[in-house]
């Protein structure tokens, strides 16, 4: 570990920050929603809702509800969010929803919908589209289409969360390629689900491919509209049923098809007609009885790419000229809360974009907002990523579709270290590329979710009107404090991190706890200088509070100055297990997508 000053660090990063970024039984209720005349109605796409009585599994939606003028409009019960939800089956039928799946949400108030109940339908499995608008006489339109919604999934011994993907125009027309990186098959069992929530059907191309880019497996794919398909990550491999999907083998008695996937590599879907699909990506531990679920990142297939960069050092000082910032608040090593231990796993991925070759310079930061590492003071930097083949002067090299992992195990940090992880980049890329695996050792458990913007990216969000001035504004969901010292049931791990860069600004965020009723309590956080990163218990900073399983609170972190991200580790004492949220500012996608 080494003690490296911010500034001392920023002399070798001669870029600009401030440049343009880079381009989802009884019936449950609705309470009906009087849609605004000329509203601006937005989607967001869940690829995968199930009700499954074979394996215990439902289906839960969380509506945030997080539409408001300026930082105090939530106060105000005439300002609300409106939403449509449209489900289908697997087979594209639509699933229809009382009141037309119509409801309106007051501000703030989350409301969890349980998809059995809604459905009345005792096992199904598909995908929907969730629509939503502002109510009459506020902001033009959503802002934050990362948070509108949530899919949340409940199994008898494991739990996991993670947002409806953005459907808007921009985003569900056009050619892309869609990509994630997945962790080593030897460890896990992966599979995914394809969903076209167009109206019009959706062909192209499904590949998987290894660490280093080269393809182990692909098939066409053919969706019908608002068809949804499972399929296998070893082999490709089309399931009929969730629970065949859902099924760990054991490799003695089956062995993996692609025996080149056995480290990890990417999954890469390119559409070829003008309809994009959504997917979610389930890993299952084949030891410990993990579960997890991630999706992938569109990138427009069809944009002209330069050539690689023989270096990305420029000058006698070699300076490392960034072109974008992606942060992740949650890198832990050895880190114990109670009985629970917990590890972090970062992998790192490229797309196809601007340039044939992306480099990544990784940094470690402390909770006072030093750098305790990063790759190109490091000589033995290389020996610290899998495969160390990408590595390349001090920095990570990506070629198209390759991914790297990087254990915090294996960084020269001290056992117990908690703060923040980033990469500084050339050219511009895209966090949500980026992954991060939280492991809970000793429950043989995982939880996975992607990195946060920074630079530019975030920068940006300040310029949204009816903000209210605020340099960040973001949103959680999804936490839960049920029980005390005594006895834990749920809690939540907040990790905050300031990730100013280049200014010099010191921040003291409010946190806010918002329950069914609206506000439930807020508290100052204390001050954060640049690059700082600490990890708070929910439960210790309201100890008052409670919440039921049924009404989960959604957290909001506002600073007035300083930019600022929040990740959730929410985690379940009694089934011991943990899933991962990233957070979202409140105005994230308010400029990528209108009407």
């Amino acid at each position: 570990m080494i003690t490296l000053d911010r500034r001392a660090f920023l002399s070798g990063l001669a870029g600009s920050f401030f440049a343009a970024p880079a381009v989802a039984a009884p019936q449950q209720t609705l309470q009906p929603a009087a849609a605004a005349s000329g509203a601006c109605w937005l989607d967001v796409a869940a690829p995968f809702i199930s009700v499954d009585p074979e394996q215990g599994l439902n289906t839960e939606l969380l509506l945030t509800a997080t539409c408001f003028p300026g930082v105090e409009g939530f106060r105000e019960t005439r300002y609300a969010t409106e939403y449509q939800i449209l489900l289908y089956d697997h087979t594209g039928k639509e699933i229809h929803l009382e009141n037309a799946g119509k409801l309106e949400i007051p501000a703030m108030r989350p409301t969890l919908l349980d998809m059995r109940a809604l459905s009345g339908r005792d096992a199904f499995y598909g995908g929907a589209k969730i629509r939503l608008a502002p109510s009459p006489g506020q902001v033009a339109r959503a802002g934050d289409l990362f948070s509108a919604g949530f899919v949340r999934w409940d199994l008898p011994g494991n739990f996991d969360n993670v947002h409806a993907h953005p459907a808007a125009p921009q985003q569900a027309i056009g050619r892309f390629n869609y990509s994630m990186p997945f962790p080593a098959l030897s460890e896990y069992h992966c599979a995914f689900s394809l969903f076209n929530p167009g109206d019009e059907e959706s062909d192209g191309l499904i590949r998987v491919v290894d660490r280093l880019g080269r393809t182990a497996a692909q098939r066409r794919y053919q969706l019908r509209p608002h068809q949804t398909a499972l399929f296998a990550m070893d082999g490709l491999k089309m399931f009929e049923t969730p629970a065949e999907a859902f099924a760990v083998t054991s490799l003695e008695k089956t062995p993996l098809q692609e025996a080149k996937l056995a480290d990890g590599g990417a999954i890469v879907i390119r559409n070829e007609t003008e309809r994009v699909p959504f997917a979610y990506t389930f890993m299952k531990g084949r030891a410990g009885g993990s579960f997890t679920v991630e999706h992938p990142l569109h990138f427009q297939a069809d944009a002209p790419v330069k050539p690689a960069r023989a270096t990305p050092f420029t000058g006698e000082k070699r300076s490392f000229p960034t072109q974008a910032l992606v942060y992740t608040p949650m890198l832990l090593k050895g880190v114990r809360i109670g009985d629970l231990q917990l590890e972090s796993r970062i992998y790192l991925h490229a797309s196809r974009w601007a340039e044939e070759a992306l480099w990544m310079m990784p940094f470690v930061t402390t909770g006072e907002g030093t750098i305790a590492w990063v790759s190109n003071r490091d000589a033995k930097f290389g020996e610290r990523v899998a495969p160390s083949a990408v590595t390349d002067q001090g920095v990570v090299r990506l070629n198209e579709f390759q991914s790297c992992m990087i254990d915090s195990r294996a960084l020269p940090l001290p056992d117990g270290y908690s703060g923040g992880f980033g990469a500084a980049t050339i050219p511009k890329t895209s966090h949500s590329l980026n992954k991060i695996e939280l492991r809970a050792v000793n429950w043989g458990r995982v939880a996975m979710t992607h990195f946060r913007p920074g630079g530019a990216v975030a920068k940006s969000y300040k310029q949204v009107d009816q903000r209210g001035n605020l340099a960040s504004d973001y949103i959680v969901s999804g936490a839960h404090v049920i029980g005390g010292p005594q006895g834990h049931k749920r809690d939540c791990l907040l990790a905050v991190m300031n990730i100013e860069f280049e200014d010099d600004y010191t921040s003291s965020p409010l946190l806010q706890v918002f329950g069914p009723r609206g506000l439930a309590g807020e508290k100052k956080l204390g001050d954060f200088p640049p690059l700082a990163c600490r990890h708070l218990l929910l439960s210790n900073l309201f100890p008052e509070l409670q919440s039921d399983p049924a009404h989960p609170f959604t957290l909001r972190m506002q600073a007035a100055n300083a930019l600022m991200i929040v990740s959730a580790l929410h985690i379940d004492y009694e089934r011991q297990d943990i899933a991962l949220e990233h957070g979202s500012d409140r105005h994230s996608t308010f400029q990528d997508f209108k009407c």
